[in-house]
């Protein structure tokens, strides 16, 4: 039996195809195999396949058209060695990417997966980026960040022992496989670019929204399909004073229509893992408000938490000992202010799944910066986040921006005083839904993404646009603006649909 089984899926993707697999032809090692899947191709892929067709260590299969997580699947079934390796038809390999992976497979027996770095590639195959990976166990515990989905060596009985690969989902499927190995089993990874991910026109990776979106579809899967006991009872948080300092802080502004506040609840009340709501404010205003809000309550938040130099921290505090004296221990609170628009129920759950998953402390939401960051040193600005080359982006680090859409943490960090724990997980959120209005321009440009940019597809997959851009469903208000800023005077609100008597 080989050692290594190298599988590539194709779909369409025949003008890649001889690339990929004379990659494989060329390893330094020579102990695997090499299954083909043509998933329902109908472009020149039967023609490319033609010459391999005989060659004694390739099989060839061809399918209607069944996804990939189904493709995978098969080639699991039907794999004879002992390692199993998918590698896509638009990719490439290194020569010596089997020998090296394998080699590491061989003498650590208590590893499952390994992976390496890698060589993004634009269309045409030239070099545009090296992709470094943290060091396991040494750069990275929390593992929330995956191994790549393809070019990663993973253990065959390890894969049929966590099910395999999911089959719903139309990419991502290396996520899935990924949260289901951790639970159980060791990655390791070798920090070499050991193989070629090509970026183009027709790549599965090409919209982010839909990336994101499939993740917490993935997250929610796991959580459901293993059953986790540590899944935390979770209260959200809205935090409202009257002294923010600027219009946009009013939890009466009207943004699309409705107030922030509103809004704010809304969001809240569309997660289904929020187990209770609670509205802390100084303003008794917002707190007559929140009584008509059946299932949130209001807490008033004394004058010296309501400064604008009051720590989060002191106030969330507040609110939990308050809670407990009244017979209410939550595991975690979730902060969400009401200047974060574009924040939806799915953020707030696929935060609380990541919790649960990675079993963190807190989990914030961010946003990706690619831009170059410097500080100020001895000789003026010194880049923070790699070589300052404009071409070719070689080892540049990420750098993540929180967004201030979603503070999740549990409730026993904040009673030990710190708002953020040592463990902080994370959720990435898209640069147009992180948007916050602190200024009449972000007002404006939150508007403005708003009503345009995000009923372009394929955003508008994501969401039900008519419940999140538009001022329909649950609050109707008969009222005036205030002069020319948006604000509405709560003492004459006339109509609540979704109030008390």
């Amino acid at each position: 039996m080989p050692k290594v089984t190298v599988y590539i899926p194709t779909h369409n993707y025949g003008r890649f195809l001889d690339a990929a697999i004379q990659s494989v032809l060329k390893q330094t090692m020579d102990d695997w195999e090499l299954i083909i899947i043509d998933d329902g191709s109908t472009d020149n892929t039967s023609e490319m396949l033609a010459p391999f067709r005989t060659h004694p260590k390739i099989r060839i299969l061809e399918q209607e058209n069944r996804g990939l997580g189904f493709t995978n699947n098969i080639a699991l079934r039907i794999a004879r060695g002992e390692y199993f390796m998918r590698l896509d038809a638009d990719d490439f390999l290194d020569e010596n990417i089997l020998l090296v992976l394998s080699h590491v497979l061989d003498t650590k027996l208590e590893v499952g997966l390994v992976y390496p770095d890698y060589y993004q590639v634009n269309e045409d195959g030239e070099i545009t980026e090296i992709v470094r990976r943290q060091k396991v166990g040494e750069g990275d515990d929390l593992l929330d960040l995956p191994a790549h989905g393809a070019c990663t060596l993973i253990r065959k009985h390890v894969l049929l022992d966590i099910g395999g690969y999911f089959e719903e989902f139309e990419r991502q499927d290396g996520y899935g496989m990924w949260l289901k190995f951790i639970e159980r089993h060791n990655p390791y990874n070798v920090n070499l670019p050991l193989f070629y991910y090509r970026r183009h026109g027709d790549s599965l990776s090409k919209s982010r929204g839909l990336i994101l979106e499939t993740r917490r579809k993935i997250k929610r899967r796991v959580v459901e399909e293993m059953g986790l006991s540590r899944k935390p009872k979770v209260l959200a948080l809205v935090p409202v004073v009257s002294s923010a300092g600027f219009e946009f802080g009013n939890p009466f502004t009207r943004f699309m229509g409705k107030p922030l506040l509103e809004r704010t609840l809304e969001q809240i009340m569309d997660a289904y893992s929020i187990d209770k709501i609670v509205v802390s404010s100084d303003d008794k205003d917002v707190l007559t408000r929140v009584e008509r809000f059946e299932g949130v309550d209001g807490l008033f938040r004394p004058q010296t938490l309501a400064r604008r130099t009051a720590r989060m921290e002191d106030a969330t505090h507040q609110v939990l000992k308050t809670l407990e004296e009244r017979g209410y221990f939550p595991d975690a609170v979730c902060v969400c202010c009401i200047n974060t628009p574009f924040r939806r129920g799915v953020h707030i759950d696929k935060a609380v799944d990541t919790m649960t998953i990675f079993n963190v402390d807190s989990v914030i939401s961010i946003t990706e910066d690619v831009s170059f960051f410097y500080h100020h040193g001895k000789n003026g600005l010194s880049p923070v986040n790699g070589s300052p080359q404009r071409f070719l982006r070689l080892e540049r680090k990420e750098l993540f921006k929180e967004n201030g859409a979603i503070y999740l943490t549990r409730a026993d960090t904040v009673l030990g005083g710190k708002f953020l724990g040592d463990s902080i997980g994370h959720i990435m959120m898209l640069p147009e839904e992180s948007v916050r209005i602190n200024s009449e321009y972000e007002f404006w440009l939150a508007e403005k993404i708003a009503a345009e940019w995000m009923q372009k597809a394929p955003y508008a997959k994501l969401v039900d646009l008519k419940k999140t851009l538009k001022a329909t469903p649950r609050v109707t208000v008969n009222l005036p603006r205030g002069k020319g800023s948006g604000i509405i005077d709560p003492a004459r609100e006339r109509k609540t649909m979704n109030s008390k008597p």
